[in-house]
């Protein structure tokens, strides 16, 4: 039973009678526990709806077209919360003293499904199981981590066998796709249980459709927690030498690489980043997965644009060691031929967190603010995407304005494209360019982000 939060005017659901506030019960005979099954269900053309409207349940019986919506918003889904308690949590490497969200350990496949986030399946039930398979929950993001049992138990930190590989073996029987991330932690699951882990992963293949592995993250908040090592400059050259053995055996073999390596291997040592093909059809890239190299894409493809930019500008470029050191070699080059534009790069250290974290989404607003207050600032500071939640916070709680404030410059969030950039920039000062406005309309999303999207718009309806 899940509470009606909205009507639509004119729609079904008003002109029958339904109302904000009234429990939506079942769909012909099946319980409604949140809105993906409210989703599910109501796409029939006859429904007989169960309503508790003023304490009292009654049926709505409904004829319409098969994917007319019945106008009804329900309430938010609950997400479960993580039961595992794994060596490598970033939750628990949070300094104390942060908001209550931050500290919240989530474990979902329904979000797994809508948003790519990761889930381990440790608490996923048969029943859970039954209905990924009915709505056709697919992709789903799965943390592997390990097969083998015992050290899976250890990095889950859980004592029972979760049955990891029986629950992926009944999922891809049952036609839902996969992909899957191994979070590598040097002599721990690497080695031979790296190797154990994409033996017995590889089976599922097609259905399993690739195998992200990004390296542990690790912050100076680890009191009382298990020892673990850091993923170094020369561990990382060794692992891109092994994965690059792993992927050409598993070409011959599947006709595909399987496994992929997360940017940061890649930018850490300087090696160049892989081209187009390493990445085929970009399946992980909100893990970090061919990220840099999407980015190279879309810039290459708006570069002619650019090249005609007109605005005379000062931009300060923020990001953490790992994205000034991409944007440094990948990226300056170019954005120094644009016309009328000045970039000033500013890699921050990560004070907060740590050194050791050299990603850009996890900086904060006071480490931003330190160590740019004396610095010649320009225009506007672009900070990084995704240093933000949904409700414009830093994770010290700092906000965007507070930041412009203490710096005394307008501070805007890079939009992933550069071209775009610069249409924020010109509506933020009320002097948009409807000639670049127009090609940013073609240029569009990353093709193999809307590719992604694509795929759940079927049902969802989700709009690029």
């Amino acid at each position: 039973m899940v509470e009606i939060l909205d009507i639509e005017p004119g729609s079904i659901a008003q002109e029958i009678g339904i109302k904000i506030g009234d429990k939506l019960i079942s769909i012909n005979g099946k319980e409604i526990r949140d809105a993906l099954d409210y989703r599910f269900y109501s796409t029939g053309e006859d429904l007989e709806i169960l309503i508790e409207q003023n304490g009292q349940q009654i049926i709505f019986d409904i004829e319409k077209n098969y994917q007319e919506e019945l106008g009804i918003t329900l309430e938010d889904l609950k997400m479960r919360k993580c039961g595992n308690k794994c060596v490598f949590c970033f939750v628990h490497q949070n300094p104390t003293g942060l908001r209550k969200t931050l500290y919240f350990k989530d474990e979902d496949f329904r979000f797994s499904f809508l948003y790519g986030h990761y889930v381990t399946l440790s608490n996923t039930t048969e029943e859970d199981l039954k209905r990924i398979v009915e709505q056709r929950l697919s992709p789903l993001y799965v943390s592997v981590h390990a097969t083998d049992i015992e050290l899976r138990k250890y990095l889950l930190g859980i004592k029972f066998d979760d049955r990891l590989l029986e629950k992926i073996a009944f999922l891809t029987e049952n036609g839902i796709e996969l992909n899957c991330q191994v979070v590598l932690c040097p002599e721990i699951n690497d080695e031979n249980y790296l190797e154990q882990t994409i033996a017995e992963l590889k089976k599922f293949f097609p259905a399993i459709r690739s195998i992200a592995i990004v390296p542990v993250g690790l912050t100076k908040h680890r009191k009382n927690l298990p020892a673990l090592k850091s993923v170094t400059h020369e561990y990382s050259i060794q692992l891109i030498e092994k994965v690059k053995d792993f992927r050409k055996q598993l070409l011959d073999e599947l006709g595909s690489s399987f496994v992929y390596l997360s940017d940061e291997f890649y930018i850490r040592t300087g090696i160049d980043l892989p081209g187009n093909d390493y990445y085929e059809e970009f399946y992980q890239l909100e893990n970090g997965v061919g990220l840099t190299r999407d980015l190279i894409n879309r810039m290459k493809k708006e570069m002619r644009q650019l090249l005609k930019n007109k605005t005379k500008l000062h931009l300060t470029l923020v990001s953490g060691k790992l994205g000034a050191s991409a944007l440094k070699r990948y990226f300056l080059p170019d954005l120094q031929k644009i016309p009328n534009l000045t970039f000033s790069l500013y890699t921050i250290t990560n004070h907060f967190y740590g050194d050791s974290v050299e990603v850009a989404a996890l900086l904060v607003g006071e480490d931003i603010f330190h160590q740019l207050k004396r610095k010649e600032l320009g225009d506007y500071v672009v900070l990084p995407p995704r240093i933000l939640n949904h409700d414009g916070l830093f994770l010290d709680n700092w906000t965007a304005q507070r930041l412009e404030g203490k710096l005394g410059r307008k501070v805007i969030i890079f939009p992933d494209s550069f071209l775009q950039l610069l249409v924020n920039i010109e509506a933020e000062s009320g002097a948009r360019s409807e000639e670049i406005a127009r090609n940013i309309r073609h240029t569009g999303p990353s093709l193999y982000v809307a590719e992604h999207l694509k795929s759940r718009e079927q049902i969802f309806e989700i709009g690029i």
